[in-house]
């Protein structure tokens, strides 16, 4: 008897709910996100991760870098800012996840920062963060994924609607009520060869009529994980059999 799917809710950072089905075999997913904001004088990329990810910024990305903390109703500002001025972020930081925008260089003045503050809105919660632009700021938001990941596989999905230029042009196979197509990783050659015929030369995109959604494995672990969490080709078989997404704005 086939196992039951289960049903992971997600909040995407534009506010949409996002239900991930999942056979049993996937494990549990971290997760992560990605959202973009254009407007006159604003141009702001941010990566949501989950709680605590910023804290790797004075220790891994930029060592010793300075921190502020600017406390808020229910979370932090914290922007970091490189020893040698260089680069720098701004971070909203939640009690369970948080968005990070980099600068490129030092972080602006106080003056600025605040302008790039004062036209969001960041709401946290157990399910996902959400960063949306304030009402009347005609700032547009756009690029929005979710992404869930671990050792073996990752899931990348967008919604429907700003996603169906992405697809290819001709027709994909039916998959229930949604269409795949096969696309070769960027691998090197010897890896391509190494993994020729099997399901881990390919990434694998669906599309349904709410969901755009992006699928690759790895048939090796990361460096320090057991030998254990190796994926084969049932593993593969069954995930992508069962998986399924729903975004709904």
């Amino acid at each position: 008897m086939t196992a039951p799917l289960f049903e992971v809710a997600r909040a995407a950072a534009d506010g949409a709910r996002v239900s991930v089905m999942l056979p049993p075999e996937a494990g549990p997913l971290r997760w992560y996100g990605a959202t973009k904001f254009s407007g006159p004088n604003y141009l702001r990329s941010f990566h949501l991760a989950e709680a605590g990810q910023h804290e790797v910024v004075p220790s891994n990305i930029l060592p010793g870098a300075s921190k502020r903390v600017y406390r808020r109703n229910g979370f932090d500002i914290v922007v970091y800012e490189a020893v040698d001025h260089s680069n720098g972020c701004l971070v909203f930081a939640g009690p369970y996840n948080e968005a990070t925008t980099w600068f490129g260089g030092p972080p602006p003045r106080a003056a600025v920062l605040n302008r790039i503050v004062s036209m969001l809105t960041f709401i946290d919660s157990p399910t996902g963060a959400r960063v949306t632009a304030r009402p009347a700021t005609n700032i547009q938001q756009h690029g929005t994924m979710l992404v869930g990941s671990d050792a073996r596989m990752t899931v990348i999905a967008r919604d429907a609607r700003s996603a169906r230029d992405d697809l290819p042009v001709w027709r994909g196979q039916q998959h229930g009520d949604a269409e795949v197509w096969r696309t070769r990783q960027n691998l090197r050659e010897e890896q391509a060869a190494k993994l020729a015929g099997t399901p881990f030369e390919w990434s694998y995109m669906f599309a349904n009529s709410t969901a755009v959604f992006d699928v690759s494995f790895r048939p090796e672990p990361p460096p320090g994980l057991t030998p254990k969490s190796i994926v084969d080709k049932n593993h593969v078989n069954t995930v992508l059999s069962g998986l399924k997404v729903i975004w709904a704005a």
